[in-house]
């Protein structure tokens, strides 16, 4: 089985919708994915996910997809020793170093500043997602997969950058925290993990690609600068404000 996972297009969070370049960026996303085969595809509810999701249906064959509320950005927030209400990514690095449990996948949430609305929040994702997975035939059990029904199905989900960096983390057995500070899937980019079966009735996922934005580069279009933060310290390229994120 392949999972796509597509980050919306760039956004424009105080309108709740995309800008311009995001549609765009959604318009090509579709055309390339034209005749992409999709099994079930799946989205988060928010508006910037649904108009990437609208746009893939609008060329490719399978018109319809299903809508899940987990798949909504991951919204719960911490208290850092410098800032208070922040999201779980773009940590300072300095924090991070001296906070090296947040790399344990078994242990990230047993740190200070992992509060009882993130556990909750995680926790249902994972239930959630698991079950999806399950839906389509495979279980997790422990780091591995118990294959229920071997399948080559490809199930397209369009969310978001922070929920994305969760559905890989119970795929890859990774530590949200890590893939949270550590990637950065542009805006409109296509990550794709596939299973491995070389053990009868076990499999593993594989991720193939990561933040692919080849529909971008075919088309000559300039990837967003949103999702990221300046290369050398002051360098002024737009950095993120997250006074302008709003779900």
């Amino acid at each position: 089985m392949k999972i796509t996972i597509i980050r919306h297009a760039e956004p424009d969070y105080k309108n709740r919708t995309l800008t311009k370049k995001g549609f765009y960026e959604a318009e090509l996303l579709g055309k390339y994915l034209k005749d992409f085969k999709i099994d079930a595809m799946y989205s988060s509810p928010l508006p910037r996910a649904r108009y990437t999701a609208d746009a893939i249906v609008k060329y490719n064959q399978l018109k319809t997809y299903k809508v899940f509320d987990y798949m909504r950005e991951f919204d719960s927030r911490i208290d850092l020793p410098y800032t208070k209400n922040h999201l779980l990514w773009d940590l300072r690095p300095t924090f991070l170093e001296s906070n090296l449990d947040l790399y344990d996948r078994d242990k990230w949430t047993d740190n200070a500043v992992i509060n009882d609305k993130v556990k909750d929040h995680y926790q249902t994702i994972k239930s959630e997602f698991s079950a999806l997975i399950e839906s389509h035939g495979y279980k997790k059990n422990g780091v591995c997969f118990d294959v229920i029904n071997a399948n080559h199905d490809n199930i397209v989900i369009t969310c978001h950058f922070g929920l994305e960096c969760f559905l890989l983390s119970e795929l890859l057995n990774i530590a949200p925290s890590a893939l949270l500070n550590h990637t950065c899937a542009q805006p409109s980019s296509v990550t794709t993990v596939v299973t491995e079966e070389r053990t009868k009735g076990k499999a593993i996922f594989r991720m193939l690609s990561f933040g692919s934005i080849e529909h971008l580069i075919l088309s000559n279009e300039k990837p967003s600068f949103m999702a990221r933060f300046d290369e050398v310290y002051g360098d002024g390229d737009g950095k993120f404000d997250e006074d302008d994120y709003d779900e």
